[in-house]
């Protein structure tokens, strides 16, 4: 059972940028409520949420990215996981009634194009590497 979930993960989920992008928001995230809240458990269990969900989505829409930039359809490399990213983004603060779900949203606005941008000219290089 265990090889099948790593075979998934590994076709399905880019980790590098997975785990990157869970350290990163999941450190934000405790930041932000440790600060507002001083309170270490509640903190902590709201980074580890954004950190596991960020690992599994966020690698699955890099991969995604990278999938794309494979088959040379770069447009769709970052155009397709920057809309699914900022819709799931936007969905999630919603349903979770966030005040403003569209002030939530503007930071992946913002980055996820970037970000799936970057994913894709190092999959690039790397694929140019390997025909060199």
């Amino acid at each position: 059972m265990w090889n099948k979930v790593k075979d998934y993960l590994k076709k399905y989920v880019s980790i590098r940028y997975g785990l990157a992008g869970a350290l990163f928001l999941g450190v934000m995230v405790f930041s932000i409520n440790y600060y507002k809240s001083d309170h270490l458990m509640l903190s902590l269990t709201a980074a580890l949420k954004q950190a596991a969900y960020t690992f599994l989505f966020g690698g699955y829409v890099s991969a995604l990215c990278e999938r794309y930039t494979e088959k040379k359809k770069y447009m769709l490399a970052v155009l397709l996981p920057s809309c699914i990213a900022i819709g799931a983004t936007f969905l999630v603060h919603s349903l979770k009634g966030t005040p403003n779900p569209v002030l939530s949203t503007i930071p992946t606005m913002v980055f996820a194009p970037l970000g799936f941008y970057f994913i894709g000219f190092r999959k690039r290089k790397e694929l140019q590497k390997e025909i060199t």
